[in-house]
């Protein structure tokens, strides 16, 4: 899983890179649901379904970061 936060992002691509980076962590989140069914150790619906809500969260947060993005662009140009 790799972080959102990056040391020095793309200035050309910066969005569709942060979004499959959200969306790559969104897969790995669901396919621990599916490991932590598989596994049968205790509690494993529990941790399933933490692994799916943390993929929801995930997804969720790319959607705010992205509507945020998209208002200060529109704000920096109206002030340009």
């Amino acid at each position: 899983m790799s972080s959102l936060a990056e040391a020095a992002p793309s200035r050309a691509n910066g969005f569709a890179e942060r979004r499959a980076i959200a969306r790559a962590n969104a897969n790995w989140f669901r396919k621990l649901a599916v490991r932590a069914l598989r596994d049968g150790c205790p509690s494993a619906a529990q941790r399933a379904a933490n692994a799916r809500k943390a993929a929801r969260l995930v997804l969720a947060q790319a959607r705010r970061e992205a509507v945020v993005r998209r208002m200060m662009e529109s704000a920096a140009q109206l002030v340009s």
